[in-house]
């Protein structure tokens, strides 16, 4: 009976955990929180906090933050989400299962030769930008590598992916 009770107290533990479990980014989006949406709608269902004197229907390029998410930002143009943002301490991974801290090598492995590199705007080699486009080209997922080779941050979104800094 003692075993039984620990085998179905484990059961219900993993079916718990696998429905709390995140969903991962990917170049549409994370959950239900997608590229393309309305920024009002995703600022009504997540909370997001949209920086002072900017409401959510400005057509101003803005990166709002989101608050059950540290380390995770949301970038609006026109009031449309174009890009998903993770650095920091963010635990969440994309759907290839990478997340911060990834190796460039297992980047590289993951995607294979349709994955374009860059050099780094700011970095020396060997930091890069490996960035991954869906087949249509309008979504993608880019990493930022640093010297060790690492990912300190990964982008899914638009063309907005590209950008450096911000909004630009």
């Amino acid at each position: 009976m003692s075993v039984r009770r620990i085998s179905l107290a484990a059961a219900f533990a993993i079916v718990a955990s696998a429905a709390s479990a995140a969903p991962p980014l990917t170049a549409q989006g994370w959950g239900k929180l997608r590229i393309g949406m309305r920024e009002r709608e995703a600022v009504r269902l997540f909370h997001l906090r949209v920086p002072k004197g900017l409401g959510p229907d400005s057509f101003e390029c803005r990166q709002d933050q989101l608050p059950s998410q540290p380390g995770l930002n949301v970038m609006a143009e026109r009031g449309v989400v174009t890009r998903i943002t993770m650095d920091g301490d963010s635990q969440l991974q994309t759907d290839r299962g990478l997340g911060l801290g990834a190796r460039e090598a297992d980047i590289r492995r993951a995607y294979g030769p349709t994955l374009k590199i860059a050099m780094t705007p700011y970095e020396e080699e060997p930091a890069h930008q490996l960035i991954f486009w869906t087949a249509h080209g309008k979504r993608g997922v880019r990493y930022d590598t640093n010297v060790a080779g690492s990912v300190e941050a990964i982008y899914v979104g638009s063309r907005s992916i590209t950008y450096i800094e911000g909004c630009s």
